[in-house]
């Protein structure tokens, strides 16, 4: 979605400036190999896990454990987001906080595999209950539902259909309408209108958690541009919630505030029962 609306933005500014671009900038870059992750933490097994769904569709991912981690978190990916080029970096910061780590890469992405199919929202949604009824029935102990980014609306649309032992919404905002245009930069948009269609428009967390009431954690770095600190309180102050926590993480933008000390301090604290 990233890159369609910086598609977007060049044309609507093509008749203003030049942009160069070069293509270095279109080859990945790999964050971290799951193979760095045994030298950061060799006290955990890493397996690779998968679950195969009604459909036939096959969801892979990894299973990061040791047998005194104190709780599990089942983690859902922001958007373009894969465990094989991302996997080690996001899931240290859990194993830090001696956790166990869950991920799945979403539908026919990354490792996952799905037969030719019509498929949405609705049924990644399904996709995400299902992964989360499979790994609550398998794992013992607190189980934590963590969405970064395009991951919060997920893992929000899933706190609305179940109680939880906790939720964690990381870089997240209040509605798809306003992560979308929080992606177009600020000299953009008199150029840029971003226009949703109506199930995309349908995805707001302020709706999906009116009724939660299990505790909630909502983590946002102080820089983050794409889901700005803002939208992210917005969302926070409109939750009525008696067991709900924010963190604003200084000098960490969109993808790096739980690699922060504080955050990791914060998480356990509001696993520990402190809201405050």
């Amino acid at each position: 979605m990233r890159q369609l609306l910086t598609c977007l933005l060049l044309i609507a500014l093509a008749g203003c400036s030049t942009v160069d671009v070069t293509s270095r900038q279109f080859i990945p870059k790999d964050a971290g190999k799951l193979s760095m992750l045994k030298k950061t933490a060799p006290d955990y097994q890493v397996d690779n896990i998968e679950f195969k769904h009604p459909d036939g569709a096959i969801s892979r991912g990894i299973f990061v454990h040791k047998p005194d981690a104190q709780f599990t978190v089942l983690y859902f990916m922001g958007s373009g987001v894969r465990i094989d080029v991302n996997g080690a970096f996001i899931a240290k910061p859990f194993v830090d906080m001696n956790a166990n780590f869950i991920s799945y890469d979403y539908h026919d992405f990354g490792r996952s595999d799905a037969p030719e199919s019509a498929f949405g929202l609705p049924e990644l949604n399904a996709e995400a209950l299902a992964l989360y009824d499979h790994v609550r029935a398998t794992t013992t102990g607190k189980l934590v539902v963590h969405g970064h980014s395009f991951g919060s609306f997920v893992a929000a649309a899933l706190a609305k259909q179940r109680h939880l032992d906790a939720l964690v919404l990381e870089g997240t905002g209040t509605s798809a309408q306003a992560y979308a245009d929080n992606m177009v930069p600020w000299y953009g948009k008199p150029f840029v209108r971003i226009k949703l269609d109506q199930e995309l428009l349908s995805i707001d967390n302020r709706v999906a958690l009116r009724t939660y009431q299990d505790p909630v954690l909502i983590i946002s770095g102080v820089n983050d541009v794409q889901t700005p600190l803002a939208t992210s309180r917005e969302l926070f102050d409109s939750l009525s919630n008696q067991h709900k926590r924010f963190e604003a993480v200084k000098e960490a933008g969109h993808m790096n505030a739980m690699t922060k000390p504080e955050t990791r301090r914060t998480y356990q604290a509001f696993m520990g029962g402190v809201y405050e």
